[in-house]
């Protein structure tokens, strides 16, 4: 695999586990929320709970879909990818 390539899997391949890691932590703040509510104490998620964790699951799709097709690109000296940039 090409250097520049590998290096831009790792970058999103963190991304995509920095993504993964904040919609677990989101998740699991609102079970401990609605937990707490449903046991007498606190306050049960609002509405800009579930749209942020809405959002972190949308980044955490992109972040997905981008590393899967960097993965699946052939490298940048592949002849396909050479014939793309010359026709």
């Amino acid at each position: 695999m090409h250097r520049s390539k590998r290096g831009q899997l790792a970058k999103l391949r963190g991304e995509m586990v920095r993504c993964r890691l904040a919609v677990a932590a989101a998740r699991e703040e609102m079970i401990e929320s609605l937990g707490d509510f449903m046991c007498g104490s606190g306050t049960p998620p609002g509405q800009e709970d579930i749209r942020a964790l809405e959002r972190l699951c949308e980044a955490l799709e992109e972040a997905e879909t981008a590393y899967a097709r960097r993965l699946a690109a052939p490298p940048e000296h592949h002849p396909a990818v050479l014939r793309l940039r010359v026709g």
